[in-house]
């Protein structure tokens, strides 16, 4: 199989940036909790927890057994999501580069020669 140039990897990205219909932003942690009566100590949990960060304040919100599945795969979409846009965004920024003169490159070469060769997979 031949190398995609970056324009058809671009177009690749965009079209899989499509195909997510749904997303949560946000991370699900769990969180169990103990207490102590008498000699015993019992276990409460797991609980499983929406977070994020909204207009400077992190809110969360339990996640109920019945949610998580969905919420859960919301989460991993919108993860996905952002990976697809920043490698979308260096893709655009190479080729920016790629079509600037040589004069050009060479004032701001540290800003356009990649710090890797290696290629992130996605």
């Amino acid at each position: 199989m031949l190398p995609l140039t970056i324009q058809q990897e671009r177009t690749r990205i965009l079209e899989e940036m499509a195909r997510i219909d749904h997303l949560i932003r946000g991370t699900v942690s769990s969180q169990s909790f103990q207490v102590k009566r008498g000699h015993q100590t019992i276990t409460h949990g797991p609980y499983f927890l929406l977070q994020r960060h909204e207009n400077g304040q992190n809110n969360c919100q339990r996640v109920g057994a019945d949610e998580r599945e969905a919420i859960v795969a919301g989460v991993q979409a919108y993860h996905r999501f952002q990976k697809l846009a920043q490698r979308y965004a260096e893709l655009t920024e190479q080729m920016t580069w790629d079509q600037q003169t040589p004069d050009f490159k060479k004032k701001f070469r540290r800003f356009w020669r990649p710090s890797s060769r290696k290629r992130p997979s996605l």
